[in-house]
């Protein structure tokens, strides 16, 4: 190769290195500046959110304000609600657990709106399984030491972990500590009510019970009136054009 040849192939390469260099410095500064775009969207998206009431406190759904303790129940939504709806459960019975979590995410989102007044009323109708009892103790601890947020918690979470009956017995009083311990409601005095029976509580819900005549589970009162039991859609049914029509 002469040497025109040669410095003609280097000065080639050289500008080939260069516009390499050209596009790699070009890529640079683009990605550099679609990342400061995106960063800029994210903080005025985050600025809008916080200034719209996200991340503070007046973003919790409006339940949580409205979540208040009866003397042996929960209570949720707006008193002055056109429908009032009465629920008596036990937190064995897997007609309730059913009923639960078939309504659940629908009644919550109507008492958030005032459409519904939704009181739960655990009680311990399966005396048999002695199961029936310690997970109302331990909800009856949280209510009276945690707060009524955090007994709803633990209201779902019991539903969702419902043991068989017939296997109820090897639920473990440590499991049932660590469902409190998820709902949020783990602490000294809590801690210390599971320890023992709280008559005075159990006193309540027998007493409710007995108010209402209820001799199963699930038990519903609309406005007053008992719902008939049924196939448990047919009661869930009932309950959402109750809720719906605004009247029942």
């Amino acid at each position: 190769m002469s040497k025109q040849s040669r410095d003609q192939s280097r000065t080639q390469r050289a500008a080939a290195i260069r516009a390499a260099q050209a596009r790699q410095e070009r890529n640079r500064r683009v990605a550099l500046i679609v990342g400061i775009v995106v960063l800029l969207g994210a903080i005025v998206a985050a600025g809008a959110w916080y200034g719209g009431g996200g991340g503070s406190s007046k973003d919790t759904p409006s339940t949580s304000g409205n979540v208040v303790a009866g003397d042996a129940s929960l209570k949720l939504g707006n008193p002055d609600a056109k429908v009032k709806l009465v629920i008596y459960e036990d937190f064995l019975c897997p007609f309730c657990r059913e009923l639960e979590v078939s309504t659940r995410d629908f009644l919550k989102e109507n008492a958030d709106k005032g459409k519904v007044y939704v009181e739960y009323q655990p009680i311990n109708l399966l005396r048999s399984f002695d199961y029936s009892a310690r997970a109302l103790n331990a909800w009856a601890a949280v209510l009276k030491h945690a707060s009524p947020q955090v007994a709803l918690k633990l209201h779902n979470l019991l539903f969702d972990n419902q043991p068989y009956e017939q296997s109820s017995d090897q639920v473990t009083d440590a499991q049932i500590a660590d469902w409190v311990k998820q709902a949020g409601g783990d602490n000294a005095d809590v801690r210390d009510a599971m320890k023992s029976r709280d008559t005075a509580f159990f006193d309540k819900a027998d007493k409710a019970m007995r108010a209402a005549n209820v001799t199963g589970t699930p038990t519903v009162y609309i406005n007053g009136q008992e719902l008939p039991v049924t196939a448990v859609a047919d009661m869930v049914t009932k309950i959402e054009t109750a809720v719906e029509q605004g009247n029942q």
